[in-house]
């Protein structure tokens, strides 16, 4: 079989066998080479972190075998820089805890994170991400569509994203419409890291209720 992965994570099994998690054409799978830790073994320093690979390989269950390299682009170069570093992990780990199933879309999101350069701020970045990963997922909630939120604080119904009276997420108002201002791609009011994190924890909050 033939695809294309991202590698999202590379651990050594062992003393001298190499185990990544890739996201690509099968999904999210596990790698494993033998002995890929040793320096005379032709995929030595294939599978960094954050390298896009095209892979002839052969799957057993959620497991993957590379028989030959097809290409290989080293993003892994890209994380030398520490802000870029800083959002290719986030956005890394955010797609080992979270994203399961291929779809070409969502590949191209994690791309094009890759390759962008962030904005001032890392944490700004990884919402903005998020923001994106919503509304090309299928699972955009409806709050994104609001115009105004007045409230100084706002009840979310998790089950679709709806400001309701009988929602079970409170969050306040001021960061709702923050997150709506920065999906819009509209200038906004950098705030505190506090807020920031709330308004994180908000999205993961929503995505993982749809888990």
């Amino acid at each position: 079989m033939k695809g294309k992965f991202i590698v999202l994570r590379r651990v050594r099994g062992g003393d001298t066998d190499l185990v990544a998690t890739l996201y690509g054409t099968p999904g999210k799978v596990t790698l494993f080479v033998k002995e890929g830790f040793l320096n005379d073994n032709k995929f030595f320093g294939i599978f960094e972190p954050f390298n896009y690979v095209v892979l002839d390989y052969y799957q057993r269950g959620n497991v993957i075998f590379p028989n030959d390299i097809k290409g290989v682009r080293r993003f892994s170069y890209l994380s030398r820089d520490f802000k870029r570093y800083m959002i290719m992990s986030k956005v890394s780990l955010f797609f080992i805890k979270y994203v399961h199933y291929y779809d070409e879309d969502v590949f191209r999101l994690i791309l094009n994170y890759f390759l962008k350069k962030p904005l001032k701020k890392v944490d700004i970045t990884y919402l903005k991400f998020l923001l994106d990963y919503l509304n090309i997922s299928g699972i955009k909630p409806r709050f994104l569509s609001y115009r105004n939120v007045k409230e100084k604080f706002v009840k979310i119904d998790l089950s679709n994203g709806e400001i309701s009276e009988k929602g079970d997420y409170e969050i306040e108002g001021y960061i709702l419409k923050f997150l709506i201002k920065l999906n819009k791609g509209e200038k906004v009011f950098l705030y505190t890291k506090k807020d920031i994190k709330k308004a994180e924890k908000f999205l993961i909050s929503y995505i993982e209720s749809k888990s």
